[in-house]
């Protein structure tokens, strides 16, 4: 390695993608360093949808809590006449998961990706992290002991060299980095399918509902509520749009008034316009020894079914683990290898589903709003989204890094990356909510517990002759597992005085249901620090071998 400045992790790019790996490893005690090509932050709605799955791993980052504050609900679509005015018709167009006490989020959430990475940016600094802005990759060299990446400041002839462990690229669509490692960027574009995008604001109009107007044949335009106060997200398609775009504000004006017929509705700002062409594509490969792609910059897609962000942050946190593991020397590099393979089916399915989603919004998308009314299946209509898409069902069932002792085929059989929700759970899973977990002097939910600390939750439920709790005094080790013990009610006070042991009562039955405890048996179910089932075993020598899985020595 040169001596060129060294950090054990470089994160390209601070979009969603790049400050969800910065904010997950610097939460577990790993250095980073995070580059922005752009020297300023922008302020686009762009991808607005937060489905829950990626709120439960923003509550496990601690920045929930602010997203909640700021996002609105999913709002339901109303489509209105010829005359602009009159709504006629509306519907929920976001299936909801069943309620459950195992799903705190049951809804999409809607926010700016301005105002989501300005949160992520917020958290990431009380790290002592700060994104360095105009920077950008221009070359990559690695070898058996590190990587050599070269960076450009804007307006710089002056190339800088930062030495890494491991770089994590998430410099977007546009970005450079796959081609570092000769990734191929597989798939098709569609130049026809086009939208334009921009923020307005629209004063006095209402925030309770996604507004839509016009004929999806010729040209359609929608109001989306963002953030606060007057904002609203435009979004408008349809083959017999205009091919000069509008760039200021009277244009958008009269873009807007020509398909919506409200000449009453007055814009007084506009900004961050810019246009969509569908370019649906995925890599042949998200790493190369060292390099890792994570993100848009290894799969783009349509935003139909608004998966785009939440899985591209799904990607960050899987990888962010497994690396932290690996700086720290708790693993060996194979585990990193797991990320691919975790990844790449999910990304697969999730563009599947996005692409079919597009085929029926784009092409056949109802004519005019003059329409019949929706009938009572709503599931028909283009606009509608599944359950699915809340992403809780995502799974790795066929993980090699998993191990469940039940014989639940789980390895065996057919991959379902999106899987079932509500499907009994087994290893590779996410993990159910737990929450209202009472303990000794507080009570807690599994997304604190799982935020408390870089290492694996180890959720155990004793059985009629529960194993002592010295068995598990040798396993534990604060960088690697720490452990929960759930019962129906509380052990005497002082009987679980071992370091890193929490002793918690589930009064009403809700986490051994959760996690289909039998009755009268020890049950270990090891929780990942991304809030999936690593391993469902009966016994701590189960413990030992699932870490065993992840080339760790406990």
């Amino acid at each position: 390695m040169s001596n060129s400045p060294y950090t054990p992790v470089l994160v390209v790019g601070a979009g969603p993608t790049g400050l969800t790996s910065a904010l997950a490893l610097a939460k577990s005690g790993v250095q980073v360093r995070i580059i922005e090509q752009a020297t300023a932050e922008h302020g686009a709605a762009r991808g607005t949808g937060i489905v829950p799955r990626t709120l439960e791993l923003l509550a496990i980052l601690g920045a929930e809590s602010d997203v909640a504050a700021v996002a609105t609900g999913p709002l339901p679509m109303a489509v209105y006449g010829p005359d602009g005015k009159t709504i006629v018709k509306a519907f929920q167009w976001s299936e909801a998961a069943q309620a459950s006490p195992t799903i705190p989020y049951n809804t999409i959430k809607s926010i700016g990706q301005s105002e989501l990475e300005r949160i992520l940016r917020r958290h990431l600094k009380n790290y002592g992290v700060e994104i360095e802005m105009g920077k950008q990759l221009v070359a990559i060299s690695q070898d058996s002991t590190g990587v050599r990446a070269k960076v450009l400041g804007v307006g710089s002839s002056i190339e800088t060299e930062i030495t890494c462990d491991y770089p994590v690229a998430a410099d977007g669509a546009k970005g450079r980095s796959r081609h570092f490692i000769d990734a191929s960027f597989l798939g098709e574009t569609k130049a026809a399918d086009r939208m334009w995008t921009a923020t307005v604001e629209v004063p006095g109009f209402s925030r309770e509902y996604w507004h839509r107007w016009g004929d999806f044949a010729y040209a359609a335009t929608s109001l989306k509520a963002i953030n606060s106060g007057n904002q609203f997200q435009m979004l408008s398609l349809g083959p017999k749009l205009a091919n000069d775009i509008p760039q200021d504000l009277a244009g958008t004006q009269q873009l807007f008034n020509s398909i919506a017929k409200r000449d009453d509705l007055i814009f007084t700002d506009v900004r961050y316009i810019s246009e969509w062409k569908a370019n649906i594509r995925m890599t042949d490969k998200f790493s190369v020894g060292r390099v890792f792609l994570a993100g848009d910059v290894a799969h783009c897609h349509s935003p139909a079914g608004g998966q785009g962000n939440n899985t591209a942050m799904q990607d960050a946190f899987n990888l962010a683990w497994k690396i932290s593991l690996v700086i720290k020397g708790k693993a060996l590099p194979n585990l990193l290898k797991s990320y691919e393979a975790e990844r790449m089916p999910v990304v697969a399915e999730m563009l599947n589903l996005s692409t079919d989603l597009h085929a029926k919004a784009w092409p056949h998308i109802p004519k005019s709003a003059f329409d019949p009314p929706l009938s009572a299946d709503t599931s028909t209509d283009p606009m509608m989204r599944s359950s699915k898409l809340l992403q809780l069902g995502v799974n790795y069932r066929w993980s090699s890094i998993t191990l469940d002792e039940r014989d639940t085929g789980g390895k065996s059989a057919e991959k379902n990356p999106y899987g079932t929700i509500g499907d009994k759970i087994r290893a590779g899973d996410r993990a159910p909510y737990v929450g209202d977990l009472r303990g000794e002097q507080a009570a807690e939910d599994l997304f604190t517990l799982l935020g408390k600390g870089p290492s694996h939750l180890a959720l155990y439920f004793p059985g009629s002759t529960p194993s002592s709790l010295d068995e598990l005094d040798n396993l534990i080790d604060a960088e690697l597992l720490h452990v929960a013990v759930i019962s129906r009610a509380l052990l005497p006070s002082g009987s679980t005085a071992i370091k890193g042991v929490k002793h918690f009562a589930d009064t009403q039955g809700h986490a051994a249901k959760a996690y289909d405890v039998p009755h009268g048996r020890d049950v270990y179910v090891i929780t990942r620090p991304d809030g999936i089932i690593g391993a469902y075993t009966f016994g701590t020598k189960g413990i030992k071998e699932y870490f065993s899985l992840l080339k760790l020595t406990i």
